[in-house]
């Protein structure tokens, strides 16, 4: 999937996007659908492959103030007669076609396959001998299609949904009367979180069902970060003023955003703090070597008092989000600790990078850091410090002041030039331990 950017938003770095999925009060395809749309998806991403590979369709974008919200209703109108029913063969044959995207292909076909193996289980039959009637037809293809095709252009980071309500009673289906939810719809959501809904109704179908499982990654709160949009998407049936409205919310975040700054950095990285008071003072060094030998961008120790007045030590590591199994697995390992806090947190960064000078006959590394294209620091490296106090017998203070006096003419005659575009810092492990950058 290629990100694209939707943004209006002049103040807002665009990044790796996140989506909620609001379907508290039902789901259904052509909701998805329009609520793609109604958060910003050209309707021309969703027509125009579609107009190549199915039947003569029209599909039409309906505004619609619900209680005051405005949103988007999706209709889709079939111009030739369909089949009675189609089996899976017949709906993956479909994705075949080149006109699609190789992502919504593959998740295409995990849709059909989800629909037709609750099919299967509840008719007892083989899952190629599935006769999709509702979902086989026109509409239900569209919806299908259409919502990948969305998602494919938003390319999210990830994709997560609320509790999904099942709702009860009766629905009219190509067999009769059936009870809500839907048998299918019942092993479709097998292992997810459902609430009940309100009564008397459908809340929750099997399109929308196999897509919200094919797609979201986890069922949880909306995410947390910069809030960029919202989108409505409305079905067809008008709730009863007593009941939620019958419509998907979609919430876009980009959790990487920050307002802009032009002149420095930003990154994500998580905080593991635990509390140690029952390890040798001996073996603590040793865990400070442990967390930056597994990856951590830094780690320190500070002293603190415990229950009953006992002296004990907090360690604190910064570290990748990635990182942070390995790190984990290590503290647990060497403190035997019970338990580890994990926050995410962002931080700013200055652009920085390294450069040599020759000073007293020595190459020594200069850190320089910048903000936008001030020059605000420039250091010597305490490696190259210590070497050059040893060889002139100087006491570190003395070489650093030396240094500076170097530098110093350095920045009066010529400056210190950027190498390279990208200025952030090298976060290897071995230059964490080598070079003594600090990343705070």
């Amino acid at each position: 999937m290629n990100q694209k950017d939707l943004s209006n938003y002049s103040h807002i770095e665009e990044g790796p996007t996140e989506l909620f999925i609001d379907a508290s009060r039902g789901v259904a395809g052509d909701m998805l659908l329009a609520a793609l749309v109604n958060l910003g998806v050209p309707e021309k991403i969703i027509r125009e492959p579609l107009a190549a590979i199915l039947p003569p369709h029209e599909i039409e974008f309906v505004a619609e103030n619900r209680r005051g919200i405005v949103g988007l209703g999706a209709r889709v109108t079939p111009l030739e007669a369909s089949p009675p029913h189609r089996t899976l063969p017949d709906l993956l044959a479909v994705l075949k076609q080149p006109s699609l995207p190789q992502w919504v292909r593959e998740k295409a076909e995990e849709v059909y396959r989800r629909l037709a193996k609750a099919e299967a289980a509840v008719h007892g039959i083989a899952e190629e001998k599935v006769h999709f009637h509702e979902v086989g037809a026109i509409d239900a293809q569209v919806d299908i299609l259409g919502v990948l095709l969305a998602i494919d252009y938003l390319s999210p980071k990830s994709i997560t949904c609320s509790s999904l309500p099942l709702g009860n009673g009766q629905v009219r289906a190509a067999h009769g009367l059936i009870p809500v939810p839907a048998p299918a719809v019942v092993e479709l959501l097998r292992g997810a979180r459902v609430h009940a809904g309100p009564a008397g109704r459908e809340l929750t179908t099997p399109t929308g069902a196999a897509l919200l499982m094919s797609l979201a990654t986890s069922q949880e709160e909306a995410s947390s970060g910069i809030l960029m949009r919202q989108g409505w998407g409305y079905g067809q049936r008008i709730a009863p003023e007593e009941d939620p409205v019958n419509g998907v919310r979609l919430l876009q975040f980009n959790s990487s955003s920050t307002l802009k700054d032009e002149q420095s950095q930003s990154d994500q990285v998580i905080r593991l703090e635990t509390v140690i008071d029952h390890i040798p003072a001996e073996d603590l060094g040793g865990i400070i070597d442990r967390c930056l030998d597994a990856g951590a961008l830094e780690a320190f120790l500070s002293p603190i008092h415990m229950k009953k007045s006992r002296p004990g030590h907090q360690l604190t590591v910064l570290a990748k989000p990635q990182d942070e199994a390995l790190l984990c697995r290590s503290i647990h390992r060497w403190t035997g600790t019970l338990g580890i806090r994990v926050e995410s947190l962002r931080r700013s960064l200055l652009k920085r990078e390294s450069q040599s000078i020759e000073a007293f006959g020595e190459k020594i590394q200069i850190k320089l850091a910048w903000y936008g294209t001030e020059l605000i620091s420039a250091r010597p490296e305490h490696d190259d410090v210590a070497r050059l106090a040893a060889t002139r017998d100087w006491s570190p203070e003395y070489t650093r002041l030396q240094l500076a006096s170097v530098i110093d003419s350095q920045i009066a005659e010529n400056g210190f030039i950027p190498q390279t575009e990208a200025l952030g810092p090298d976060l290897s492990s071995k230059n964490r331990r080598n070079s003594g950058i600090r990343h705070e």
